[in-house]
């Protein structure tokens, strides 16, 4: 079976050098999440993240952690790959069966209920 056919995605969420440690808060705050299976920090600006395409995409995991105030890198390597890993992960979803218009409703409200909350005072979140 291609890799694109996985249900269980292994992937690499790379933060900005600028803000220090943000692998290991974004590890904390994820941690026990549905849908994660297994999530690491491997380095200050590297997390590893095993998840179900079934419950989640990386985009949902991203943007939840854009909301909070985690600064993802957007280097062009890194937007291309979103790009991809986007497209089969909607393809991949669609293929199976998940139903879109319900499921991001339901992901949103769950990564959000789910203590994706920023330690940092709101007017900090910006500068440190």
């Amino acid at each position: 079976m291609p890799l694109c056919n996985d249900i269980i995605k292994d992937r690499e969420i790379r933060f900005k050098l600028s803000t220090p440690d943000q692998a290991r808060k974004a590890e904390q705050l994820l941690s026990g999440v549905p849908g994660i299976e297994y999530i690491e920090a491997v380095d200050p600006c590297c997390l590893h993240i095993r998840y179900s395409v079934e419950e989640l995409t990386l985009q949902m995991v991203e943007s939840a952690l854009r909301e909070v105030g985690f600064d993802l890198d957007d280097g062009l390597i890194i937007r291309l790959k979103r790009a991809v890993f986007s497209y089969c992960e909607d393809a991949l979803r669609a293929s199976i069966g998940v139903d879109e218009a319900n499921s991001d409703k339901t992901h949103t409200l769950t990564l959000s209920h789910h203590s994706l909350q920023d330690p940092r005072p709101h007017d900090w979140r910006k500068h440190v």
